[in-house]
């Protein structure tokens, strides 16, 4: 079952194409199209004129739309190309490891001896015979035993 897309959209998409394609060849300062981006442009104008639409699988994008996501978006890099707004190369980034080494920061570790907040003098001692020893606490309730 072929999908109905929208003959305005599918327009759209084919004028978007034709002006970035003129827009590079009329231009003095922008750079000239790349071997791929030229059969890129070709192949999707025959796709749109041929189908309606420049892809076929439901994952790549909107059913109603005549380009998927991926074909937009390099689209759109052309379109910037032709303005004459170079790409700009991704940053390296410094990382997560060479900032935590930086810092001097070790290794967070959890010492379980910390959170004993009793005296050794508070512990309760074991019954001389080994047997437990229960040990009322008082306080604390209306009980006043």
């Amino acid at each position: 079952m072929p999908r109905e897309v929208d003959p305005k959209k599918t327009r759209k998409a084919l004028r978007r194409l034709q002006r970035a394609r003129k827009k590079i060849e009329d231009g003095e300062k922008a750079d000239t199209l790349s071997d791929w981006e030229d059969e890129f442009l070709g192949s999707v104008a025959d796709r749109l004129e041929t189908y309606g639409s420049a892809f076929n699988d439901p994952d790549k994008g909107k059913l109603d739309d005549a380009l998927s996501g991926l074909q937009t978006a390099k689209l759109r890099e052309i379109e910037k190309k032709a303005a004459g707004k170079a790409r700009k190369p991704m940053s390296r980034g410094k990382g997560f490891k060479s900032s935590f080494r930086k810092s001097g920061a070790g290794p967070r570790v959890r010492d379980i001896n910390e959170d004993v907040e009793t005296e050794p003098s508070e512990r309760p001692e074991p019954a001389a015979d080994g047997k437990p020893k229960l040990r009322v606490i008082r306080g604390g309730g209306d009980d006043d035993t």
